[in-house]
């Protein structure tokens, strides 16, 4: 049900910002900030353990600055977490340094390309807390995705967002430092909808 919302909304969104590039739009430009929460699904194997599914929520918070109408970077933070169930959840966190290109100048639609930091845990989780972690394993990777800017008006706009995520071969290795598991990869994909603020003296 989460997922077929989140389709409609973006739907929504996307006949909304073509009807507004009817109208001009100001040129990019200064500091951004983006928060957002959606639903992503994995699938994860390795050269030992067999591979599986799993569907989840994720959140991502990034920030940073525009150099020009058409491109803009920062870095950002985003985890996908599947839903508790007999006291363990799987963590996918990325640390990220993300660019933005806008192929159609005064267009919503944007491409984006994304470098960091992605790392697989398995956890014993109590509400948001962890109390302990069974294994864990991270790698570089890269993140693609393609989206647009919905304005809602001076200085905030949503921002739907789709996304796939490769965590290249790694090894899982448990606290205490045993092998789980060689070669281990992951690939997410993810639909997500943010809330972009733009300060009044960047617009």
């Amino acid at each position: 049900m989460t997922a077929k919302t989140l389709s409609v909304v973006t739907a929504l969104l996307f006949t909304y910002s073509e009807l507004a590039c009817a109208q001009d739009r100001p040129e990019r430009h200064g500091v951004w900030v983006d928060a957002a929460l959606g639903v992503g699904w994995a699938h994860t194997s390795s050269d030992t353990l067999r591979g599986r599914s799993q569907y989840g929520v994720d959140g991502i918070i990034a920030l940073g600055g525009t150099f020009s109408s058409r491109v803009r970077a920062g870095i950002g933070w985003a985890q996908w977490t599947t839903p508790l169930g007999g006291g363990r959840q799987t963590w996918i966190t990325s640390y990220d340094i993300l660019l933005y290109y806008y192929p159609i100048d005064q267009r919503p639609f944007f491409l984006e390309a994304a470098l960091g930091s992605i790392d697989y845990s398995v956890v014993h989780a109590r509400g948001e807390r962890a109390d302990s972690v069974y294994f864990s394993g991270s790698a570089w990777g890269p993140t693609v995705a393609v989206g647009w800017d919905a304005s809602l008006g001076r200085g905030f706009s949503l921002r739907p967002r789709l996304s796939y995520s490769y965590g290249p071969p790694k090894s899982l290795h448990a606290p205490d430092g045993t092998l789980i598991a060689t070669g281990w990869k992951q690939h997410l994909l993810s639909l997500d909808v943010g809330l972009v603020f733009h300060p009044p003296d960047s617009r």
